[in-house]
């Protein structure tokens, strides 16, 4: 969204002056460099839908950055008179719009910032965990909408009546383009492990209803569930955990923020490439056949 945001604005200023310098009228340069990432960015959504709500802030910020444009390409050549006060009222409303619209922009896609987050709202009651702020998507009405609240309801009572308790580890480890190891342990109402359960876990972002990925957990151990994970892009995430062992169901939710990975400040050796990040393992098939996989690339390479 931001790609789409601050690059059609910034092809507007490209597409205006490249116009100027052909020598076309103010007033068609404003309307061309408007129209055209307008069409541009609507055509690109009929294969993705983003929301009305992002469309509309699109068109605000492409029009106004091609509404600005204009009023400052209508002064003279050479012209030393100050702009008058009523243009610059424009210009400074139009701004200011341009970064209202990016914020909730970001707020609605990220959250807000953890830093802010921490400082402006109190953690969830039992935990020291920051609030989730980002959009979590639109809540249905109508009779059907009732029917799943009241089997969302069911689930979690008779989830609750099951007492399992279910930990997850390795998940604050996750780096953008490094792999990293999850277990999930999961123990039953007398804390014995829990053994023989199908586990999956799904990564998503924030307001969205498809997964990033979707990976399956592997038995390593009496009880803890394991796979490996790599994410492309940083952000906030939502690790959706789902455990099934013959008719019982165990659902849970963790957010994890997904840093940058750092630059390296130091080059790679001449002769010699730099190692990249492995893939992640195939649905079903176990961490430790990634593992073998990984030193065997690694032999083969030396």
């Amino acid at each position: 969204m931001f790609e789409t945001l601050f690059g059609g604005a910034l092809a507007i200023i490209v597409l205006y002056f490249l116009l100027r310098a052909f020598g076309v009228s103010n007033y068609w340069r404003g309307v061309i460099s408007g129209i055209v990432p307008v069409i541009g960015y609507l055509g690109l959504s009929t294969s993705n839908w983003p929301g009305g709500d992002v469309i509309s802030m699109h068109m605000a910020v492409y029009l106004a950055t091609a509404t600005v444009l204009t009023v400052i390409g209508a002064r003279q050549r050479g012209e030393t008179k100050r702009l008058h006060w009523g243009p610059k009222v424009i210009i400074v409303f139009f701004l200011v719009l341009f970064v209202i619209d990016g914020t909730l922009l970001m707020v609605s896609g990220q959250g807000v910032p953890p830093v802010v987050a921490k400082w402006l709202l109190p953690p969830a009651k039992k935990t020291s965990q920051t609030a989730h702020t980002a959009f979590s998507g639109v809540v249905p009405h109508g009779e059907e909408a009732a029917k799943s609240i009241n089997q969302f309801l069911a689930s979690t009572d008779k989830q609750n009546k099951l007492g399992w308790n279910v930990s997850v580890a390795g998940l604050e480890e996750i780096t953008q383009g490094r792999q990293a190891s999850v277990a999930v342990t999961v123990k039953d109402a007398d804390g014995q492990p829990l053994r023989g359960a199908v586990a999956a876990m799904a990564l998503l972002r924030p307001g969205t209803a498809k997964p990033e990925q979707v990976l399956d957990l592997v038995e390593a151990e009496p009880g803890i569930y394991r796979t490996r994970i790599a994410v492309a892009q940083p952000g906030l995430l939502l690790a959706a955990i789902r455990l099934q062992r013959a008719n019982d169901r165990y659902e849970v939710q963790q957010q994890l923020d997904v840093s940058a990975t750092p630059l390296s400040p130091t080059l790679p050796q001449r002769g010699r490439e730099q190692s990249s990040p492995l893939p992640v393992p195939a649905r079903g098939i176990p961490a430790e056949s990634g593992s073998k996989a990984a030193r065997s690339g690694e032999t083969g390479e030396g």
